[in-house]
């Protein structure tokens, strides 16, 4: 297994939905111990499925925080809400989990985010085949609205950065099991 940051590609559906970006980066799993490239949907869940017990912590905190501050928040906090949404989701445009919303997809990519007063994010599932790997990416972008959303992504790149490295990782024993059934 090999995770490596790469370029987001111009004709993803991420790539296209915003005209100005501050932030972006995109992380590749490439693995040969996938039968097939798992739908993105299924991306999806088992990103969610593969949040460390730490990160469900430090989510926690920043929904408290973003609720106080009149940010968008996920309206399923309790871990049998957040299972049974996932159980439940489908991946068509207008399903959401927490705060990502389905914005557009194709056969290779689920395109998700949220628009907010400090800042926008769009995070893409992508899956496809290459060769004799089954490839899966994350990628993000980000674009600030005002200080807020300067200050906030600021404190938080550097937990992004770390966690959606460990996440694709954890994601990979999910997929396998979601790809041999």
């Amino acid at each position: 297994m090999e995770i490596n940051q790469v370029k987001i590609s111009d004709h993803y559906l991420i790539a296209k939905q915003m005209d100005q970006v501050d932030y972006e980066d995109n992380f590749q799993l490439k693995t040969k111990a996938l039968k097939n490239a798992p739908l993105t949907r299924d991306c999806m869940i088992a990103f969610f499925k593969s949040f460390s017990p730490m990160l469900i912590k430090l989510i926690l905190i920043r929904e408290s925080i973003a609720r106080k501050l009149g940010l968008k928040t996920a309206n399923k906090t309790t871990s049998e809400e957040r299972n049974k949404a996932l159980d439940e989701f489908e991946g068509n445009i207008g399903d959401s989990i927490a705060i990502f919303e389905v914005l557009d997809k194709n056969d290779t990519e689920l395109l998700t985010g949220q628009s907010d007063k400090h800042l926008d994010f769009r995070l893409s599932f992508i899956s496809y085949q290459q060769d004799d790997f089954n490839i899966v990416e994350l990628a993000t972008t980000v674009k600030f609205h005002n200080v807020l959303g300067k200050i906030y992504f600021f404190i938080v790149k550097p937990f992004h950065r770390y966690f959606m490295r460990r996440i694709l990782m954890r994601m990979k024993s999910k997929l396998v099991q979601a790809t041999s059934n």
